[in-house]
């Protein structure tokens, strides 16, 4: 729906109700109107903040960085929980809500890091609830995402990348 035609239903429904309402009702309703567009200009406020204070954009840009260089780099011997992890976690921060196994797939397989089985990996992490899964049927790709542990677990791993040598072992999982 355009701004206009919000606009002009707006209007109108204030029309009618103004006909129907008494001073006293439209001066409650006027502070309602108020008060709501307040806390909606607050929380907008805040979510700017927050997103400054994270480093925002910037620091995403950087992880994903960070993320496809470990995964490009065949030097460092990711176990297939931790390709799996940083594979959700770039997926999470360009914005996908839910990854499914097919993609995945193909995401860690562009980088040759595709694991053997990326259903039972993804089961596992889910057992140790760095994922949440959503299965939409017995034979479907499976839908998950990272949790809050889970996204807590693969910034680990890329904080200890910096701090290893390429040719060790990372191991978080096993």
């Amino acid at each position: 729906m355009s701004e206009a035609n919000i606009m002009q239903k707006l209007a109108d429904s204030v029309s009618k109700m103004s006909d129907q309402m008494s001073i006293e009702q439209m001066r409650l309703y006027q502070n309602y109107v108020t008060k709501s567009l307040e806390a909606r200009e607050a929380e907008e406020a805040f979510m700017v903040a927050v997103d400054q204070e994270a480093g925002g954009d910037l620091q995403t840009s950087q992880y994903l960085q960070d993320i496809r260089q470990l995964l490009a780099d065949l030097t460092y011997r990711l176990s297939g929980s931790e390709s799996v992890l940083l594979a959700c976690l770039a997926k999470a921060l360009e914005g996908e809500e839910h990854l499914d196994t097919k993609r995945l797939n193909i995401l860690l397989h562009s980088y040759e890091r595709k694991p053997a089985n990326a259903t039972k990996i993804v089961d596992a992490l889910e057992k140790k609830a760095w994922l949440e899964i959503r299965s939409d049927g017995l034979h479907a790709h499976k839908l998950f995402r990272l949790t809050r542990a889970g996204e807590d677990r693969a910034r680990e791993l890329l904080a200890q990348v910096g701090r290893v040598a390429g040719s060790e072992r990372l191991a978080i999982v096993d």
